[in-house]
C-alpha cells in the first residue's frame, strides 16, 4: 500500500514539474511576442524589424507562425513581395500538438484569431485581395475548428469583405442577435468577438440597433478597435469619445496569453 502511495505521489510531483516547465517556456517565447504586439498596434517605427527579429530567433514554429501574422501586417505597407511570409504561414502548427487538433492550443492562442481578422480589414482596404484569399486558403485547413465562433467569424468577415454571399452579413447579425450558442467560445472574448463583427456590418453598410452603434464609438477608444475600423475605414463615422480614450489608453495584453502563464513566467524571474 505505501508502495502505490509513493508510486502516485512521485507520478504527480513529475506531472506538475513538467507542467510548470510548460508554463514557464510558453512564458519565455510569449514575453518577446507580447512586445512586437504591442509595439505593432502603437505604430512603433521599430515593429517591422522587431517582429522579423522574433521570427528568426524563435525555435518554436508555433510561435514562428504567430509572428508571421504579426509580419504580414506591417509587411502589407512595405515595398517588398508579402507572398514569401503568406507561403512560410502554417496556422496548423498553431492550433494543434504533436500533430493533433488542441483545444487548449485553441484558448491560449486566441490573440491569433483578432490579428487573422485585422489582417484581412487592411488587405481590403489595400486591395490586396491575393491576400484575403490566400489567408483564406490557409484557414480550410482548420476544419476541425468549425465548431468554435472564431472559426465562424473568420469567415463572416472574409465573405462580407469580399462582397462574395450574404452569409457573412447574416452570421455576423446573428452573432449580435446572440445566436451562437451551438459554437464553442471562450466567454470573456465574446464581447470582442460581437464587437469585431458589429465594426464589419458597420463597414457593410447593415442597419444595427442604435446599442451596437454607440458601442464602436467604444471599441475605436482600444487600440485593436482603431485599428480594427480605421482599416475597415470606419473610424471617421465612429470615432472614440473623449472620455472613453482616457479610460482606455493602457491596452491589456494579447488574449491568448493565460495569466497562469504570465504568473509562472514571473515566478521564474
Amino acid at each position: 500500500m505505501e508502495m502505490i502511495f509513493f508510486i502516485a505521489m512521485f507520478l504527480l510531483v513529475a506531472y506538475v514539474t513538467y507542467r510548470n516547465a510548460v508554463m514557464i517556456a510558453r512564458y519565455r517565447h510569449n514575453k518577446e511576442y507580447i512586445e512586437c504586439y504591442k509595439e505593432l498596434l502603437a505604430e512603433a517605427d521599430t515593429a517591422y524589424d522587431r517582429i522579423c527579429s522574433y521570427i528568426n530567433n524563435e525555435n518554436e514554429e508555433e510561435f514562428k507562425n504567430k509572428g508571421r501574422i504579426l509580419k504580414l501586417y506591417v509587411q502589407m505597407d512595405r515595398p517588398e513581395d508579402v507572398s514569401e511570409t503568406l507561403n512560410s504561414l502554417d496556422l496548423s502548427k498553431i492550433f494543434t500538438r504533436n500533430g493533433k487538433y488542441s483545444r487548449q492550443q485553441v484558448t491560449t492562442n486566441t490573440d491569433v484569431f483578432v490579428w487573422l481578422y485585422m489582417d484581412m480589414a487592411k488587405a481590403r482596404r489595400m486591395s490586396k485581395f491575393d491576400v484575403l484569399d490566400s489567408l483564406k486558403e490557409k484557414f480550410d485547413g482548420l476544419s476541425m475548428m468549425a465548431n468554435r465562433v472564431e472559426y465562424q467569424l473568420f469567415y463572416a468577415i472574409y465573405n462580407a469583405l469580399c462582397e462574395k454571399e450574404d452569409a457573412g452579413v447574416e452570421m455576423l447579425s446573428s452573432m449580435l442577435d446572440g445566436n451562437f450558442a451551438k459554437y464553442e467560445y471562450e466567454k470573456n472574448l465574446i464581447g470582442l468577438f460581437k464587437r469585431f463583427a458589429s465594426a464589419t456590418l458597420a463597414y457593410s453598410g447593415e442597419p444595427m440597433e442604435d446599442y451596437y452603434k454607440e458601442d464602436l464609438h467604444s471599441f475605436a477608444a482600444t487600440q485593436i478597435g482603431k485599428t480594427y475600423m480605421r482599416d475597415l475605414e470606419i473610424l471617421e463615422k465612429y470615432p472614440p469619445r473623449k472620455e472613453q480614450e482616457e479610460e482606455t489608453k493602457q491596452e491589456e495584453e494579447p488574449k491568448g496569453v493565460s495569466q497562469e502563464e504570465t504568473k509562472e513566467g514571473e515566478n521564474d524571474r
